[in-house]
C-alpha cells in the first residue's frame, strides 16, 4: 500500500518569478512597517492621553490642596486673632489708662513749653484731675522755669487737662484717645469674629 496520496506533490509546480517573489516580499515589509507604525501611534496617543489625564488630576488636586491651605490658614489666623482679645482688652483696660497717667505730665510740657513761646512771661495755669495733681505739679516743677499754677478741677477725666496761658487755652484729653483705640480694637475683633 502507497501513501503516497498522502503527500502533497511540490515536484511539478512551477517556481514564482523572482519578481513575484520580490513584490510579495515588499509587500510583506510593507505591511509589518504599516503594522509598526499603527501600533507606535497608538502606543504614543495613550501615552499622551495618559499624560494629559494625570496634568489635569494634578491641577486640580493641587488647586484643592490650594484652596484647603487657604482655608485652614484663614481659620487658623481667625482663631490667633481672636485669642488675642483678652490681652488687648486687659492692655486697654489696664495698661493704657497707666500709659496714659504717665504721658499726661509729658503731654502738659510739651503744650506748655508752645504756648510759652507765643505767649512768654505770663501766668501759667494747668487744669487737671484732682488724681493728677500732686503728679503734674512735681513734673512742672523739674521742667518750667516759668511761674505755673496747678488747678485740680474734678469733673475732668484721668487723662484730661486744659492748659492756660493769658487768654490763649489748649486741652489735652488722652481719655478720648484711650477711648478710640478701645471702640477701635472692640470693632476689629467683632469683625473678626463675625468672619469666622
Amino acid at each position: 500500500m502507497s501513501v503516497s496520496h498522502r503527500y502533497r506533490n511540490f515536484g511539478g509546480a512551477k517556481k514564482p518569478p523572482a519578481e513575484e517573489v520580490e513584490s510579495a516580499s515588499e509587500a510583506m515589509e510593507d505591511q509589518k512597517l504599516q503594522a509598526f507604525e499603527a501600533g507606535y501611534q497608538a502606543g504614543w496617543d495613550d501615552a499622551t492621553k495618559a499624560q494629559a489625564e494625570d496634568k489635569e488630576r494634578i491641577s486640580a488636586e493641587f488647586g484643592q490642596n490650594l484652596l484647603d491651605m487657604s482655608f485652614t490658614y484663614q481659620e487658623a489666623l481667625s482663631k490667633l486673632t481672636l485669642s488675642f482679645e483678652p490681652v488687648m482688652k486687659q492692655i486697654i483696660e489696664k495698661l493704657l489708662p497707666e500709659i496714659v497717667r504717665t504721658a499726661l505730665g509729658a503731654h502738659i510740657i510739651e503744650q506748655v513749653q508752645a504756648m510759652i513761646n507765643d505767649h512768654a512771661h505770663r501766668p501759667i495755669e494747668i487744669v487737671v484731675s484732682a488724681p493728677n495733681a500732686e503728679t503734674v505739679k512735681s513734673i512742672a516743677g523739674e521742667k518750667l522755669t516759668e511761674p505755673f499754677q496747678v488747678v485740680a478741677e474734678d469733673s475732668l477725666g484721668e487723662g484730661q487737662a486744659f492748659v492756660r496761658i493769658g487768654d490763649s487755652e489748649r486741652q489735652v484729653d488722652l481719655d478720648t484717645v484711650v477711648q478710640e483705640v478701645s471702640k477701635a480694637m472692640a470693632a476689629f475683633f467683632d469683625e473678626s469674629a463675625q468672619e469666622s
